[in-house]
Formats: C-alpha cells, structure tokens, sequence
C-alpha cells in the first residue's frame, strides 16, 4: 500500500516530536502493510523551503535504512488551499503535477471551485485531502462531489470511515465513496499514539462500501498514478 498523505517527519509541524517517534510511526505503517509514504508536512502558516522538506526526508530515508526498517519515502506537503499557485508548485507530491489541498477546518470557501480551477489552469492537479471532515461538507456532500466533477481528486482519511472522528464525519465519508467521489485512502497520521499510520483497517470498512477490488485500488493504484504522474481512473 501507498500512504499519500502522512506526517511522519519530525519537528516540523505538529506531527511526532522526535526521530524515534518517526520511526515507531514507520514500524507500524510497515506491519500494516504500507511499503511508501510520502511525508507531508503542513504547509499553511509557515511555509517551509521546499528544499529543506526534501532535505529532512533524505535524513529519513538515511534513518530508515540505518534501523532497517523497508519503507520507501517521498517528499510532499499538506497545503492549504489559500496558497498562491507558485507556492503550491513547490509543494506537490514527489515533484509530480499532483499537490495536496486542504481547505479551512471550519467551513468550506464560497469560491472554492474558483480555487480549484485557478489552480487547474497553472497545470496542477489538486487533491483535496479529508473532505468528510470539513463542516460545510458534511452539511452538504453535494458540494465536494460538484468539485470532484470539476476535475479535483478526494483523498479521505482511513480512520473516518471506522468512526476515529465521530459519526457524522464517518456517515460523510461513506455517502461520498457510495457516490464514487473518493480517489484516495490515506492516513493522515500525526503520531504513532492517538493518529498512526494504518491504512488497513480503512480498507476493510471501504471494502463493506464499495467492494474489495475498489476499495484496493484507494491505496494502491490510485496512489501509484499519483506517485507515476500518471492519470487517475475511476
């Protein structure tokens, strides 16, 4: 499996704390079945030097070898969806056309489709991460599946859809992936405590949804394309 969306460097943002903590976190993603994540920091207040992101994640990579622990890792980042576009470009997933983009935890923008297609026309391809999680969706799914019919991707939490965030966020998650507006299961994990990085049990509850082969392809072949700079499918 392939864990897109993950905050596994440490002493960046308010994921694990310590290089012991990052490693804990890249032992359980391995024995859950995870063989890449891409680390992806919080990219909203702050704005990290892109460079220095990739610099951290070869110091993981050098980390990860040296414990012998067999889990790839590629640079990323956790972008706020009021960035300029430059900035985003900065940010995307392993250097692809895809970037991550997360919308105000509060509410949803009124022009957020303006959003998405002024990021769609600088030739990059938003994924708009935890989707169910965001209020204004939940109140109303409809408006995450008009954006995902405009061109965006969905990426949703694996632990929404086992009732990690509460029922309402998990209701969201499985009327969008009855709706087919799910492309991605990641992780979205913060530590290796009360947010790990395990993806497994969110297939097994999408799997009740939307069948084991499509709920397969979420973190497997749909994350691969992104990785591959490659076109999503249906």
């Amino acid at each position: 499996m392939i864990d897109l969306h993950c905050h596994i460097l440490h002493d960046i943002d308010d994921g694990p704390s310590t290089l012991e903590e990052s490693l804990e976190m890249a032992r359980m993603a391995v024995a859950d079945g995870i063989e890449h994540i891409v680390a992806t920091p919080h990219v909203r207040e702050v704005i990290h030097d892109p460079e220095d992101i990739r610099d951290r994640v070869n110091r993981f990579r050098s980390a990860l070898q040296d414990a012998g622990i067999p889990l790839e890792i590629s640079p990323g980042g956790d972008n706020s969806a009021l960035l300029d576009v430059d900035t985003l470009k900065g940010h995307t997933i392993n250097g692809t056309d895809y970037v991550l983009l997360e919308f105000p935890y509060t509410h949803l923008p009124h022009n957020a489709r303006d959003m998405i297609y002024r990021i769609q026309l600088a030739g990059l391809l938003p994924i708009i991460t935890h989707p169910e999680r965001n209020p204004s969706i939940i109140a109303k799914p409809q408006l995450l599946i008009n954006l995902a019919e405009a061109g965006a991707f969905v990426q949703v939490t694996a632990e929404s859809l086992t009732g990690g965030f509460g029922r309402k966020v998990k209701k969201c998650a499985q009327y969008l992936l009855k709706n087919h507006a799910v492309h991605i299961l990641a992780s979205d994990a913060h530590s290796p405590g009360s947010r790990p990085p395990i993806l497994s049990k969110g297939v097994k509850a999408a799997a009740k949804i939307v069948g084991e082969p499509s709920a397969r392809r979420l973190v497997t072949t749909n994350p691969a394309a992104v990785m591959s700079n490659k076109p999503i499918h249906d």
